[in-house]
């Protein structure tokens, strides 16, 4: 017993010293030289072991995780083919719980053929993902939702594509026995786009959440509590996760993220300026694209107005054809002029509606990177608990250490001293490792979707500019033949 404490005390003597020889606090920190000490040997432990890891030591082979934008990652296999949502069916469900009549779609998936890659047919046996050639499974719309939220868990850190909303006046025709087909199949297609872009993304693509939703064949709310068919279970499901939810959606209205991710214990100058940046391009989007859908709107009214205009306009030409043939013609060419103006604002309308798309489509994945940012700001609260843990263990250990060596204290309790702090280290070591990983498939994520704005909005701001230009010229013109036309009326007067 005397030897192992001798030995223990030689390797504490030289773990300090070690310690003194390699980490300089900064000279902003005024705490004492024991809690220095201690969290500077916490901290080494935790960077040593980040360091194996990375090198492949401990004798672990873990299947390494791909990450958007890291260097030299090789591109995730596509495990799924074409997916299609047809045939809406309107439920029923029975018992004294059921609610009122929804619409359950067919989900039909095929295998992908990986496109050639070499690779994928590797990781896909690597990952256990292999899916049948092909499936079709029936789902609702709460199913989509439960699956947005589990892919949120399980994908901390990546924007996702956004989901279709629930249309407000649905809670009235729900409500009632009348349900709109049109709207089903309109419903359809939003959903079968929003599964492709699922499929084609880099990390949700990857996760055995999308899988088990395209795959099983059963009702999904047998693997997820929150959709099941019983109204008590998916009570007792829903009630935990309320609180968060309604705590997460009155924090992230308004939000400076680069402030919250200071305060979090952001370390990262690179996400400290993306965050920055991003926030305020978040904001400029979430203030112009309302006011651009609201010009399209009132350009789209200017023509419906317009063509009603002319439609009276032509009735008056008809009423006075008999009494004043020549002021008939008159009104005539006017009617003439505002029909044409009225049909070339409404093509105008549709033409920047559909050129506005990559636009909007920003505007609303800023609610989806918001929560990025979010995932990120929690993996850092939670590497800084870790990371408190393991220095207040470390320093009880080394508080111990010093009692047994002076003292000749307790080997037991010491020893357990150690493996909590052994213990403290890994889970501090975890956490370094998931804030890591979150944040670099923040900045992979981020990369992502600049590159595809970069691209898309090149492309409708020349759309935008060409059909301005080519409407501006036409109505012009219409109202120049209109004039053309009157100063060339002789009214005989």
């Amino acid at each position: 017993n005397r030897k192992r404490k001798r030995q223990t005390r030689a390797e504490t003597e030289t773990e300090m010293l070690a310690v003194d020889a390699c980490f300089t606090l900064p000279s902003s920190v005024t705490i004492g030289a024991a809690n220095a000490n201690v969290n500077a040997s916490a901290d080494i432990r935790i960077r040593d072991a980040l360091s194996l890891a990375a090198a492949g030591g401990g004798g672990g082979g873990g299947v390494s995780m791909y990450v958007p934008g890291a260097a030299g990652a090789p591109p995730p296999p596509v495990l799924y083919g074409h997916i299609s949502c047809t045939d809406p069916l309107l439920v029923q469900d029975a018992g004294f719980f059921a609610g009122p009549p929804h619409w359950t779609y067919a989900i039909g998936v095929r295998n992908s053929s990986n496109n050639g890659n070499a690779n994928a047919a590797s990781d896909t046996a690597l990952l256990d993902r292999a899916i049948p050639p092909a499936t079709t499974v029936r789902r609702r719309f709460r199913h989509f939702v439960a699956l947005e939220e589990r892919l949120r868990e399980m994908c901390p850190g990546a924007i996702l594509p956004p989901r279709p909303e629930k249309h407000a006046a649905r809670a009235i025709e729900e409500a009632s026995a009348r349900q709109s087909t049109q709207f089903a199949l309109q419903r359809a297609q939003e959903l079968e786009n929003y599964l492709n872009a699922l499929a084609q993304h880099p990390v949700a693509g990857q996760s055995p959440v999308l899988r088990l939703f395209l795959t099983l064949q059963d009702d999904v709310g047998t693997a997820w509590p929150e959709v099941s068919s019983s109204a008590l279970t998916r009570l007792g499901a829903v009630a935990g996760s309320t609180t968060a939810k309604v705590a997460e959606g009155t924090t992230s209205l308004l939000e400076d993220i680069q402030k919250d991710h200071l305060a979090a214990g952001e370390d990262n100058a690179e996400l400290l300026a993306l965050a920055a940046n991003e926030g305020v391009r978040m904001g400029s989007c979430i203030q112009a694209v309302p006011k651009m859908e609201g010009a399209i709107a009132l350009m789209r009214e200017q023509g419906e107005r317009a063509a009603i205009t002319g439609m009276e306009v032509s009735k008056l030409c008809k009423d006075i054809a008999t009494t004043d043939p020549a002021m008939s013609g008159l009104f005539d060419m006017l009617s003439s002029g505002l029909l044409r103006h009225g049909r070339r604002t409404k093509r105008l309308a549709i033409e920047l509606s559909a050129a506005n798309a990559p636009f909007v489509s920003q505007y609303r994945l800023c609610r989806y990177e918001r929560m990025a940012f979010a995932d990120r700001r929690a993996a850092l609260k939670r590497r800084s608990a870790m990371r408190g843990r393991a220095n207040n263990q470390a320093q009880k250990l080394m508080t111990h250490q010093h009692q047994a060596a002076v003292n000749m204290g307790r080997p037991d309790q010491l020893g357990r001293y150690e493996v909590q702090t052994a213990m403290a280290d890994e889970y501090a070591v975890s956490a370094v490792r998931e804030a890591d990983a979150v944040g670099a498939t923040l900045q992979g994520e981020v990369g992502r979707i600049a590159s595809t704005r970069l691209v898309e909005w090149s492309a409708s701001i020349k759309v935008l500019a060409s059909s301005m230009k080519e409407a501006c010229a036409e109505r012009a013109s219409i109202w120049e033949g209109v004039k053309e036309q009157f100063e060339s009326t002789d009214l005989g007067i």
